[in-house]
């Protein structure tokens, strides 16, 4: 496992999620933690580390991983998960809703947070996009900027990406000067190049590290750096979804540097400077708007509630199954996929003992369908206001 990757594993990752006027935290700490005390250790393994009987948390298996990709996979595994903790004699957890996005905040922060890089196309990138005119590994260039072996940002992808965002006018001067153009770089791309300058003779042994700050003040600086004043309608953030990772979004205020710069010449407005931890939660906030900002369709969850036999036992009070409209209408917050995450473990071993009794499969989901089911039980037509 490369550096970079390490550099991942960071020590405190939180994400904030709106549930109507409740505010559920997650917290990466805790999701570590809590794995350890209600035993999922003892089957999962994270990067190795813990029991073999089931798959390894830490595995990479891509960036498409949203809180309710975290829902559906827990459900369509439900059934053999609860048969291996009876095997085990591990009792099954009571999971809430803080206790879900506490896993996903873990999750996230051990398998989707940095892709693999490779030090000789990092090699490349530093001398296409002409890096080494201006930056040399020990020595100063002439009229350039400090040599790489000087930054103490190389082992943090957001330190460095902060760092060029507070030095973007500097180095857009000098590059105008040299008849360069401004460099834009690709996520893989900025993995590459802090892979490669990691490995340097010079560089190399520095300790790998990332701490992501807390969320919950990343809005808040969003506006009072004046960002909010220009990412308004057809620019709201929300409007151009990276759909990466963190150094996707440091790599995406990289690029847009020049378009800021020239906005703000001919308003007047200085460029806001970010410390490092402002430059964090401001990331931070950016990409959980968007990882949680997932809209499904209720009239496509109308379908999964009817095609997965859900209507069946809930639509019957005979059944012995909760009244979905009566219960949702009295939470007095909509339902989010660390909701639909909490109730399986609240209700699901019930669920499961009754559906065998009646003889009806256990209900598998996609992401989209957990997605669209989810805004269909939040929908007026379910709720019965429409």
């Amino acid at each position: 496992m490369n550096r970079i990757l390490l550099a991942a594993v960071f020590s405190t990752l939180n994400f904030s999620v709106a549930f109507g006027a409740e505010l559920v935290l997650g917290d990466a700490q805790r999701g570590a933690e809590l794995l350890r005390t209600e035993k999922c250790v003892s089957c999962h393994s994270v990067r190795g580390e813990g029991g073999n009987a089931a798959p390894d948390l830490g595995r990479m298996i891509g960036h498409d991983y949203t809180p309710s990709w975290m829902a559906s996979v827990m459900w369509n595994h439900a059934p053999a998960m609860w048969a291996l903790m009876a095997k085990q004699g591990i009792p099954k957890p009571q999971l809430t809703e803080a206790q879900a996005a506490d896993l996903f905040a873990y999750f996230q922060s051990v398998r989707y947070f940095e892709r693999p890089g490779d030090a000789a196309r990092g090699k490349q990138v530093f001398a296409s996009k002409h890096c080494a005119d201006c930056h040399a590994i020990s020595d100063p260039v002439t009229g350039g900027g400090p040599p790489l072996a000087s930054w103490h940002s190389l082992a943090a992808p957001i330190a460095l990406a902060q760092q060029m965002w507070n030095h973007a006018s500097q180095m857009q001067a000098a590059m105008t000067a040299r008849h360069l153009s401004w460099p834009e770089l690709t996520g893989q791309e900025l993995t590459d190049l802090l892979v490669y300058v990691q490995n340097l003779p010079q560089t190399r042994g520095r300790v790998a590290e990332f701490s992501l700050g807390p969320a919950g003040n990343g809005e808040a600086l969003f506006k009072q750096k004046g960002c909010v004043g220009c990412h308004v309608g057809s620019l709201a953030i929300e409007k151009h979804p990276t759909n990466g990772t963190l150094t996707d979004f440091a790599v995406a205020m990289w690029d847009h540097a020049p378009k800021m710069l020239e906005y703000r010449r001919k308003t007047g407005i200085s460029p806001p400077p970010l410390e490092q931890d402002e430059m964090r939660q401001i990331l931070a906030y950016l990409w959980y708007k968007q990882v949680f900002a997932e809209a499904g369709s209720p009239e496509h969850g109308r379908k999964v509630f009817e095609k997965k036999n859900c209507v069946v036992c809930h639509n019957d009070p005979s059944s012995g199954a909760p009244d979905l409209k009566k219960a949702l209408s009295a939470r007095g917050a909509p339902l989010r996929p660390f909701s639909m995450a909490s109730v399986l473990w609240l209700h699901g071993p019930a669920m499961l003992e009754k559906m065998k009794q009646t003889n009806r499969p256990w209900p598998v989901f996609s992401k989209s369908e957990m997605v669209d089911l989810t805004a269909y039980l939040n929908s007026p037509e379910f709720l019965g206001s429409k």
